[in-house]
């Protein structure tokens, strides 16, 4: 009974963050303020009221349409909303990576998590990553990892800011150097320049040796995905394809299992293969 209250604690937390994701998703790109006004509805902008913006229950409620002007919603918004969630619940198995206390694990988890979706669903949605997103997110991660090495480690600041920002601008200029390297064979750009700027944001969270492999695991992931889009249409062999969600699938992978466990599997799979 205990584990079901913990279980349906992060779930509505999850789905409640999932609904801030949303307004994210459609506010960043359009430069509008995440604060304030309050959620309306994009076709008619009449504010929604409280009591018609509860988490996934209200869309079903009100069937997927406005309440004033009957415009139909995105079955994507409860499904954002459901998917967060359930990330939330998930996460409470997987928490050691970014610190050995379980809550503040758990919270930094959480909150990588709820970046990498907002992320993702940007990119997908417009083709870019946005700036300040991505300076709040490099913050945190800095933030977090001063936290764990400094006040609850033995570490300084100084070790921190080179783990933790040095060596990501490394990680940036890495990336910038094989997208140099790509385009010159191919004569045009392999990755965005938001792609490298992702990367070094990841690197703020996950350390230089975590975000490598990242981007190696995220080569696989997005061939893997990509191929079967061609093959089942979706999209042209010609067709511009956002990285930054492959990123970010892989970016969750290492984190839950750490970059020393996915260097031994692309061992372990070459020596079977």
């Amino acid at each position: 009974m205990n584990y079901f209250f913990v279980y349906a604690t992060f779930f509505v937390l999850g789905a409640c963050f999932g609904s801030f994701i949303n307004v994210i998703r459609y506010r960043f790109p359009r430069d509008i303020s995440i604060i304030s006004p309050r959620s309306f509805c994009p076709q008619c902008k009449t504010p929604i009221p409280f009591y018609l913006n509860i988490p996934i229950f209200s869309w079903f409620f009100l069937k997927g349409k406005c309440n004033f002007c009957k415009t139909k919603i995105s079955f994507s918004y409860p499904l954002i909303e459901f998917f967060t969630a359930s990330f939330f619940v998930f996460n409470t198995f997987f928490s050691n990576y970014f610190s050995s206390i379980y809550l503040l694990d758990l919270f930094y988890l959480n909150i990588f998590s709820t970046l990498l979706i907002i992320i993702s669903l940007i990119d997908f949605d417009n083709m870019i990553i946005p700036n300040k997103l991505l300076i709040i997110g490099s913050c945190l991660g800095f933030f977090f990892n001063l936290i764990k090495y400094t006040f609850l480690g033995n570490q300084t600041f100084l070790y921190v800011f080179y783990k933790f920002i040095i060596l990501s601008f490394l990680a940036f200029i890495f990336l910038e150097m094989l997208n140099l390297i790509i385009s010159f064979f191919l004569k045009k750009d392999a990755f965005g320049f938001g792609d490298s700027k992702y990367l070094f944001m990841l690197s703020t969270w996950l350390g230089f040796y975590g975000v490598i492999c990242t981007f190696v695991l995220s080569l696989y992931i997005g061939g893997v995905i990509t191929i079967f889009l061609i093959i089942s249409k979706k999209i042209n062999s010609s067709g511009k394809i956002p990285f930054g969600p492959y990123l970010s699938i892989a970016a969750y992978v290492v984190s839950l299992l750490g970059p020393n466990n996915i260097v031994l599997f692309l061992k372990n799979f070459y020596k079977l293969a």
